[in-house]
């Protein structure tokens, strides 16, 4: 959970509800629990804000090399006490989403992808965003608290 409160002008902390606001094009590169790339993606976002619920919603689209493709559709935006809260349709338990310095952080649990998809995964997300309209997204995927793979990305806005 975060504050709403708006960071410095000469901070790069990261805000899910703005950086996603405008369209972003990244790259990723997916690697198993030894560190070999077992896969690539794409990944295409594109976000608006509803005014009716006073939430960003965006959708996230990976393309990967091995021919899947995936899209999740998320929801971000404050609570009654003013934390950011995120939902998304495929994910089995409450999104938690903190700022932890100037990164942001998000932990969920969803079904893995093949051949993991029967298990119930847990995400550890952070995003750092390296410049204003850059950020580095590191994935760990996590069954039993072993990692099993880990995805590092980035996000490039108006890219």
């Amino acid at each position: 959970m975060m504050d709403l409160g708006a960071p410095g002008e000469d901070e790069l902390a990261f805000r899910p509800d703005h950086f996603f606001l405008a369209p972003t094009t990244g790259r990723g590169v997916v690697r198993d629990r030894f560190g070999r790339i077992i896969d690539r993606c794409e990944i295409a976002t594109e976000g608006r804000w509803d005014h009716n619920y006073g939430a960003l919603h965006f959708d996230e689209t990976y393309s990967y090399q091995n021919g899947r493709t995936e899209t999740l559709n998320w929801a971000f935006g404050p609570d009654a006490q003013g934390r950011m809260t995120a939902t998304e349709a495929s994910v089995t338990s409450p999104v938690r989403g903190w700022c932890d310095g100037e990164d942001y952080r998000l932990r969920f649990k969803r079904q893995g992808a093949p051949p993991l998809d029967k298990a119930q995964m847990l995400y550890d997300v952070r995003f750092t965003l390296m410049r204003p309209d850059m950020a580095l997204k590191i994935a760990k995927l996590k069954l039993f608290g072993v990692t099993l793979g880990v995805m590092t990305a980035y996000h490039l806005r108006g890219g």
